[in-house]
């Protein structure tokens, strides 16, 4: 990237795009860091102690948009919105931006590595990409389909079902493999391999229906931005002759180290 550029951390897109203070952008970089390591420890006290410091957060910027207008921003937004009729409670309120925060500060992080890694490994593909900046959205995706920074997730019953043969009763907790999906090969051709000629529509990367991902134009943007400022800034991006990419232990994605050997232009 420029050197006369000064980065911008996750924190501080995530509060433009809720309309939190600017100075709230650190606290959510290490909010997340912590986060993310308490879940990789299986650490559910400090799980439950960041939890509560998040909610607090929420909670303070809830009250201070207390009458303000829908359009004040994304968060006076949600306070105006309802399920049903009814209006949502505070504690929704929290979850949703927990959410929304959980998902683009820290699956950005990982996205912004997977995505690194594979172009660093597909000379072809890097170069293609640097004379064809326009097919960087459907790279984007279709790497982020094969090599999802969210592998999974935790769902409990709500009834009875039965799915594939097998019967679940109501209440039980389930693990999600949402990479499996977008693998699945009575969708996807050869679906290991990237290919920039598949359906869009197939992809399931930010969900679909009632479920697709409401920050997903802003995930998007995001990294084609940091795709477009990486290609632009170099010449080749290769894998590092010392040193080995490690991938980040589950539950996480994405790469606990990455060593690349850039070339500037």
């Amino acid at each position: 990237m420029s050197a006369s550029r000064a980065p911008v951390r996750a924190g501080e897109v995530q509060c433009a795009f809720l309309g939190w203070p600017a100075t709230l952008a650190p606290v959510l970089d290490d909010w997340a860091a912590e986060n993310r390591q308490a879940i990789r420890d299986g650490d559910r006290a400090r799980l439950g102690e960041l939890a509560q410091a998040f909610d607090t957060q929420v909670r303070a910027q809830i009250e201070a948009r207390r009458g303000c207008a829908p359009d004040a921003d994304l968060t006076a937004s949600l306070m105006h919105e309802s399920v049903d009729g009814r209006p949502l409670r505070d504690d929704e309120i929290v979850s949703i931006l927990r959410n929304w925060t959980v998902g683009e500060v820290g699956t950005i992080a990982a996205a912004v590595g997977i995505l690194a890694y594979h172009l660093a490994a597909d000379c072809g593909l890097q170069q293609h990409l640097r004379s064809a900046p326009g097919r960087l959205p459907a790279a984007i995706d279709e790497i982020l389909r094969v090599d999802g920074p969210l592998p999974a997730n935790r769902r409990v019953t709500t009834c009875p079902v039965e799915i594939g043969g097998r019967s679940l009763d109501q209440g039980e907790r389930l693990s999600l493999s949402w990479i499996a999906a977008n693998r699945d090969p009575a969708v996807f051709e050869q679906p290991h391999e990237i290919r920039l000629d598949r359906d869009p529509a197939d992809n399931l990367l930010y969900g679909a229906g009632i479920h697709v991902c409401p920050g997903a134009p802003l995930a998007r943007l995001e990294l084609r931005v940091v795709l477009e400022e990486l290609l632009d800034a170099t010449r080749a991006i290769e894998p590092a002759s010392s040193g080995r990419a490690i991938r980040a232990e589950w539950p996480a994605a994405g790469f606990d180290h990455l060593p690349l050997q850039v070339s500037g232009r």
